[in-house]
């Protein structure tokens, strides 16, 4: 499924957080006030942060994804960088700064597949930007920004708008000043749930993603987990929504990631934000049928697959 007839592979860079991440499976989380020790079914280590796992996820797709962003010049951050390597992600937008620690989370999965997390952000994440490469924007399809390095995914979202190329945000829970700032230089703005209720608490869908048009963006979405995916376009004429495909759960963790990175991938190829959506509902939805977060993303026979079986269905 290449969405530009002819298209050469499409390269997407990812801006934003990396972090290590330590995730234990275990049987049940602990009850609220409950001090106790909890026995681990099975562990995992592996890198993690939301705009490195996107990176990830376009590479396993076969995009050409670049990660950005900023981490310590520690174990962490050695171990960081040479899994982006090994998972064919180029690197040489990742700086490691010395005497500085990278961010590590602590992820708790139970039988069902959701997840208790606990993170310690790198203070890396305060730095200015200055080693982008930003001159290399003109040759991405797309950009892809979470809100965990306001400062880096400011100066990327605005070079690409600048150039005509699509800049996409990976909208998260963050402050609001945060959210205000990048959607005002964004073409498609996209919550979580939580993110969204962050940036208009109390607004139905369709009030707080019109907020986030008014702000200056094109598209205006939110990631509803097995619900799929709602979203507004500027001058449109009503909510619209992309159901997710069924299937059974083992571990949610990285699937919003999955599904930004799947996004940036078709919009980078050209697809309409509908064909998008759908491509991206479906590679989230693959991630969450398989342990863990980078070797569980979805390989682009997978999500032509699924999406096959839907289109069978229906």
């Amino acid at each position: 499924m290449i969405f530009r007839e002819g298209a050469v592979t499409a390269r997407v860079i990812c801006v934003g957080h990396a972090a290590l991440d330590r995730t234990f499976f275990v049987d049940a989380w602990p009850a609220s006030g409950e001090s106790a020790k909890i026995a681990a079914r099975g562990f995992r280590e592996s890198g993690g942060g939301m705009a490195a796992n996107a990176a990830v996820a376009v590479a396993r797709l076969g995009g050409v994804a670049a990660f950005w962003g900023p981490a310590g010049a520690d174990r962490e951050g050695a171990i960081i960088r040479d899994e982006l390597v090994r998972y064919g992600v180029d690197v040489g937008g990742l700086a490691l700064f010395p005497g500085r620690r990278s961010s590590v989370s602590a992820i708790l999965v139970d039988p069902t597949g959701e997840r208790l997390i606990i993170g310690f952000r790198s203070d890396t994440l305060t730095e200015e930007p200055a080693w982008l490469p930003l001159a290399s924007v003109c040759e991405a399809g797309a950009v892809l920004a979470d809100v965990r390095w306001p400062k880096g995914a400011k100066a990327v979202l605005e070079c690409a708008r600048s150039l005509g190329v699509p800049a996409i945000v990976d909208a998260d829970v963050a402050p609001p000043d945060t959210f205000a700032s990048l959607a005002e230089c964004a073409d498609h703005v996209l919550f979580s749930a939580a993110g969204l209720t962050a940036f208009a608490p109390g607004a139905s869908v369709a009030d707080a993603l019109g907020a986030a048009l008014r702000l200056g963006a094109r598209i205006a979405g939110v990631t509803r987990g097995s619900e799929g995916f709602y979203w507004l376009a500027a001058g449109g004429d009503g909510i619209r929504h992309v159901p997710s495909p069924s299937v059974r759960t083992i571990d949610t963790t990285g699937a919003g990631d999955a599904f930004h990175g799947a996004y940036a991938l078709a919009i980078a190829e050209g697809a309409s934000t509908s064909d998008a959506a759908s491509f991206a509902c479906a590679a989230a939805a693959l991630k969450c049928t398989r342990p863990g977060s980078r070797d569980a993303m979805p390989t682009r026979p997978d999500v032509e697959a699924l999406l096959d079986g839907v289109g069978a269905r229906s």
